[in-house]
């Protein structure tokens, strides 16, 4: 066996993501529900409150693998590890690529579990707060991840492409959820894959981007 098969491509940690909590995206997703389109002053001390204790709950963790593209074709590419995504609107996006980054972030499994605690308490609208603050973190969590290896990148003068995909978008199907969970080993995380290729705990988000060279 060659050295290349024996390579070994581990995924980097980044274990207490140093994020605020998104007030505006979170407000903004609670907006839209006419359940809390009109409450009370004191309803709404009780919002802030639940806000801030859904985010006290939220431990936010992160991983990240970068990946050579080591061939491209009609509608697929593939990478160093032996992965081949097929997908046109992802191969259009890493054209001009060299290199492939696959992230992503959890907001943990208490987040979760304490929603599911208010669910069955009946308290409804505490629940929706705490939906709205996990997925809205757990969404920042990646934006972040993505400044994060800009900044890393940027060092080699490379950036990450502006947009990012995840599995399930466009014709990038679900199942490759599948590979990416397996490439980030996101078990480590406390992350499970379900076979419909959903992730528990359900505030946990992956994507890959496209590596350029800066002109």
């Amino acid at each position: 066996m060659d050295n290349n098969c024996k390579k070994k491509y581990n995924p980097i940690l980044v274990n207490n993501i140093p994020l605020p909590m998104p007030e505006r995206k979170i407000y903004s997703r609670l907006g839209h529900n006419r359940h809390l389109n009109e409450i009370s002053a004191a309803q709404r001390r009780k919002l802030v409150s639940a806000m801030n204790a859904a985010s006290a709950c939220c431990d936010l963790k992160g991983t990240w693998i970068r990946l050579n593209i080591i061939e491209f074709g009609k509608s697929s590419f593939t990478l160093e590890n032996g992965t081949v995504f097929e997908s046109e609107k992802l191969l259009k996006l890493v054209q001009g690529c060299s290199a492939l980054a696959v992230f992503g972030a959890t907001a943990g499994k208490e987040i979760m579990e304490k929603t599911s605690e208010i669910v069955a308490s009946g308290d409804g609208v505490t629940a929706l707060v705490y939906d709205a603050v996990g997925s809205e973190t757990a969404d920042a969590a990646m934006d972040w991840m993505q400044n994060y290896l800009n900044q890393l990148f940027k060092r080699s003068n490379e950036h990450l492409t502006r947009r990012r995909f995840s599995a399930g978008y466009g014709d990038f199907g679900l199942e490759n959820q599948k590979e990416i969970y397996k490439i980030l080993d996101l078990g480590k995380l406390g992350v499970e894959l379900t076979p419909q290729y959903l992730m528990i705990p359900e505030k946990t988000v992956t994507a890959v981007a496209g590596i350029l060279k800066v002109n």
